[in-house]
């Protein structure tokens, strides 16, 4: 197999502003294009912060200067991800200038009563849809088992009656304590020049100032020390889900975290893994399984999930407990390694060569207190990988190190699985 060629650095230079939020710019002038991705830090300490965080995120769409952008071509997207509220603008080069406007609008905004309402009634519409689908249910219980309660940052949505309550003072209050430009990331991608670039956003966002008392951040829980798999039932589901997880390496340990990546997409990341192979080509047990390495606060957790029909549950448990085992003990082949390195190598040089991607890996590495540099360097650590590496990473997702849940219609299930 021909290895696969070097990832280039992409330029990038990195500001520090007046107002003390971290800027970085990479010029990308395939297209004159610019993508710029803002994110904040939300410290979310219980439901209540969860709640009124996101009618403070629903209300940002509905700015003015976020219509103003839209009807100048611009896009914007707005979301909560965890423990980050992210903003991403994106428009024609010449547009510039109007970005930099809109940032410092939302990151400036005022709160009446009339917008909060609006925004509260929309964040209320889809907790609740949330709430009615299945996977909400599977998630919860899944990170509940996995550290004993479910952390804020982990629920998918806050409960709709705690998103209707929630008041203009409280959204005004919430802005003041968390939107802080110190402890925030602004990545600007595209067809520019970074000095004028920084030049302009300096200017629209000057008087965007820290807090006076900054919110701590919450840490992250540590994994229950019981591992448990244990079933919740839920009569007249059409489908169970198989929801597991276990702790892996942290990404700040840039050889290891590599060769979890590997082991875990050759495990179950990819349409050709061993569980998607075994589970829905071979036997036919599974609709869905995914299988992926996220962050939570400060940890790395591998997630794995299988929607399966209710009367294979036994079969496709057994079939996983046999996939992970074998897995855990013999590590990957030379096949699989070659074929995974390739996989994550192209999807590497992909994802910087277009202005989203490029934004997003940096600003990946940028929230997770990683150097800039890991993006060359994360490459050369998966590219030098050994099955020896592959394997002791593979040791992490034994079975008997997942902690998780089987929800579905339980009829003749058992209560504890492995």
């Amino acid at each position: 197999m021909i290895p696969p060629a070097p990832v280039r650095m992409p330029d990038f230079v990195t500001h520090h502003g007046p107002h003390g939020l971290t800027m970085t710019a990479s010029v990308l002038a395939t297209v004159p294009l610019v993508q710029a991705h803002l994110a904040i830090p939300l410290p979310l300490h219980d439901r209540s912060d969860l709640a009124v965080l996101d009618v403070l995120a629903a209300c940002w769409p509905d700015l003015p200067a976020c219509a103003r952008f839209e009807q100048s071509g611009g896009a914007v997207a707005i979301s909560r991800r965890h423990q980050w509220l992210m903003l991403s603008l994106s428009c024609t080069a010449d547009l510039l200038p109007l970005l930099a406007d809109t940032l410092a609008a939302a990151v400036g905004a005022q709160y009446t009563d009339d917008q909060v309402r609006i925004a509260a009634s929309k964040a209320t519409q889809q907790a609740s849809l949330v709430a009615a689908h299945p996977s909400a249910y599977s998630v919860r219980r899944l990170w509940a088992q996995f550290y004993g309660h479910l952390p804020p940052f982990a629920d998918p949505a806050p409960a709709p009656v705690h998103v209707a309550g929630v008041s203009a003072q409280q959204v005004t209050e919430a802005h003041h304590r968390c939107i802080d430009p110190e402890r925030s990331q602004l990545v600007v991608v595209g067809d520019l020049d970074p000095a004028q670039a920084f030049a302009r956003l300096d200017a629209a966002l000057g008087s965007w100032a820290a807090p006076p008392h900054p919110v701590a951040e919450p840490l992250c829980p540590p994994a229950v020390a019981e591992r448990r798999i244990v079933t919740h039932h839920r009569p007249g589901w059409q489908q169970t889900h198989i929801r597991l997880a276990a702790g892996s390496v942290p990404r700040r340990m840039p050889s290891a975290f590599a060769a979890a990546q590997v082991a875990a997409l050759i495990l179950g990341g990819s349409f050709s893994s061993r569980i998607n192979t075994a589970l829905r080509e071979r036997h036919g047990l599974a609709y869905r399984t995914t299988l992926s390495l996220g962050d939570h606060l400060e940890a790395d957790v591998l997630q794995l999930e299988a929607d399966v029909n209710p009367s294979s549950v036994v079969e496709a448990m057994s079939h996983l407990f046999r996939l992970l085992e074998e897995f855990a003990t013999t590590g990957a082949t030379d096949r699989e390694l070659a074929s995974a390195v390739g996989y994550i190598m192209g999807r590497h040089a992909l994802n910087l060569g277009s202005h989203s991607g490029r934004a997003g890996c940096l600003m990946s590495y940028l929230t997770s207190g990683i150097p800039l540099s890991g993006i060359a360097e994360a490459p050369e650590h998966i590219a030098g990988l050994t099955l020896s590496d592959v394997r002791e990473a593979a040791l992490l997702y034994h079975p008997e190190r997942m902690s998780g849940v089987v929800c579905g219609d339980a009829t003749g299930l058992p209560d504890e699985w492995f």
